[in-house]
């Protein structure tokens, strides 16, 4: 008898712990999500990461607008994602990547989600309630939640026969201890062999289906805190509303895949007591790997559903992230945008999203541009300012500006390119291949917008000077609005019948360049590559030397020999 109250006692102080350890964790969630709310995601470099999650965008039908992974790294996108990812969960985290690749075209999604994004601006209590649910969640840090879910039919099939004997064995050790005295010593032996069989077993299979395993609990976390969120107040307010009966019929479906989900997967992401004492369960009576192999063939047969699900709370999550990105960088604008028409591009008080401290510029855009500047004076980074927030514009429908007009546009980029080792290409032919790219687009049916830096710098002056005119011109005369740099300043004469010239320029102060990385209008009147000579202490006779010679061709248009 007193063994039995013990068993109940601890019983109840072993579900006691688990209840004051839940509480706990909201408390805690509670607290990381209100840290996190209007502060920048992990901007530390997470090249491994951002190579895991691109499993749900591969797996999204191909769009012709798509950003393509030139324009992507060009405008260092990965970056730019790393700030604004302050998702909560992994299937946010890989809808939010998706999201940012795939621009739209039309009014719908992009309402949609804007929607949501001033819900959770606007509703705080309602905003932390989701978010909490989404932290429970979790994250996967070393593999995409989406890429094992679809490769789920590449697991080894295994039946539970094997499982099911070990129980066997167990009852059968225990039934020893009371058959007498004399089969105690067999009992203890039966129960050691059966004990260390499972737990080798154990590891054995879980060692083949580990991040399978680790997935199915997720799901199962997914699936357990997305049918709590339908209950929560915010639920049942538009424009989540549209969304609760999405999420409760794609979890109905799930219902006998959850039941004694407890078996397979941790209560909490973190871990907890009661979590600890049943990995040891697991460990010797296999219960999570016998329904880990129940729920592998029940999945198999409803991914639609995942999908479905995938999309609605990750879009949720994503739409979170928005909202504290927008309290973050404090001054932006939702885009106004056209289906039809002229392809322009109209903007007041631009910032770049990477710059601590941007200098904001603004533009109206009805022609192609063309920008000349001096080195370092910011033609790049005026490029990427206004192709990152066109990006924006289609995506996340946030501007980074005081106001942003324009039409739907395909952003294309041709900017950063390197050398292709690999494939044996030179920096030159990587250039033409990218232009081509561009040129190709523009017989789509949406209009390109496209940012070039530096047309042609892979050849000599002549060759480029002739054919990145008649390609900016191409370009100009097609579906097409181009942003264009380049520091040959004859380019804005050769064009000015197809282009608008501005340009960055820099004051001498106290024998030091300054730069005001203010857009002007006009093309560049000044040089300063060999100033910067200076500032770098070259010695005075290149300089000086450097000097006279460019004065001598601009006055008879040859150089001199050495």
């Amino acid at each position: 008898m007193e063994g039995i109250l013990l068993c109940a006692a601890i019983a109840v102080g072993m579900v006691l712990l688990a209840v004051v350890d839940r509480r706990r964790e909201k408390k805690r969630l509670l607290l990381q999500v209100r840290k996190q709310w209007g502060n920048p995601g992990n901007t530390s470099p997470q090249e491994e990461r951002l190579r895991t999650i691109g499993a749900y965008l591969s797996s999204l039908p191909k769009r012709e607008n798509d950003i393509d992974n030139i324009t992507w790294d060009d405008l260092d996108m990965g970056r730019v994602f790393t700030e604004l990812n302050t998702t909560f969960s992994a299937v946010g985290e890989e809808y939010l990547f998706a999201l940012l690749h795939r621009p739209e075209v039309s009014e719908t999604m992009l309402a949609e989600f804007s929607e949501r994004v001033r819900f959770f601006s606007e509703k705080t209590t309602k905003r932390e309630e989701l978010a909490v649910a989404f932290a429970r969640m979790g994250k996967l840090r070393a593999i995409s939640l989406y890429g094992y879910l679809s490769r789920i039919s590449d697991v080894r099939p295994e039946k539970n026969a094997r499982h099911y004997a070990a129980f066997l064995f167990y009852a059968a050790g225990l039934l020893c201890f009371f058959l007498g005295q004399n089969y105690v010593g067999i009992g203890v032996g039966v129960l050691l062999f059966t004990a260390l069989y499972s737990i080798l077993s154990y590891y054995k299979r879980k060692g083949e289906i580990e991040p399978y395993l680790l997935v199915f609990s997720y799901l199962v976390r997914w699936l357990q805190e997305t049918k709590k969120l339908t209950k929560t107040e915010a639920a049942w307010e538009m424009p989540i509303a549209k969304d609760r009966e999405r999420m409760k019929a794609a979890v109905a479906t799930f219902a006998n895949f959850r039941r004694a989900s407890s078996l397979l997967t941790p209560a909490s992401p973190t871990g907890s007591l009661l979590d600890m004492l049943m990995d040891y369960v697991r460990m010797l009576f296999h219960v999570d790997l016998i329904k880990f192999n129940s729920m592998y063939r029940f999945f198999r047969e409803h991914q639609k559903e995942i999908d479905e699900l995938f999309f609605v709370t990750g879009r949720l999550d994503a739409a979170i992230a928005v909202a504290s990105y927008r309290c973050l960088k404090k001054e932006w604008c939702e885009p106004v945008l056209h289906e039809k028409g002229s392809v322009y591009l109209r903007t007041k008080e631009m910032a770049h999203p990477l710059l601590s401290n941007p200098v904001k510029n603004s533009i109206d855009a009805r022609r192609p541009v063309l920008l000349t500047g001096s080195n370092a004076s910011g033609k790049s980074t005026f490029l990427k300012m206004v192709a990152i927030n066109a990006i924006f514009a289609q995506t996340i429908y946030t501007v980074l500006a005081q106001s942003y007009e324009s039409r739907y546009v395909h952003v294309l980029s041709s900017m950063a390119l390197r050398d292709d080792l690999l494939h044996g290409e030179s920096y030159f032919i990587v250039e033409i291949k990218s232009l081509k790219r561009i040129l190709d687009a523009t017989s789509g049916e949406t209009p390109v917008l496209c940012f070039i830096d530096e047309v042609l710098r892979g050849t000599n002056t002549a060759e480029r000077i002739a054919a990145s005119s008649r390609i900016l011109a191409d370009m100009a005369r097609r579906n097409a609005l181009v942003f264009a740099a380049t520091h040959d300043l004859e380019l804005t004469d050769i064009l000015s019948a197809y282009y608008e010239n501005y340009h960055f320029s820099e004051q001498i102060a106290n024998g030091d360049v300054v730069f005001d990385y203010c857009l002007h209008p006009g093309k560049a009147m000044s040089r300063n590559a060999i100033r910067l000579l200076g500032m770098l202490s070259y010695p005075e006779t290149i300089i000086r030397e450097s000097e006279r010679m460019v004065q001598r061709f601009l006055n008879t248009g040859d150089w001199e020999k050495l």
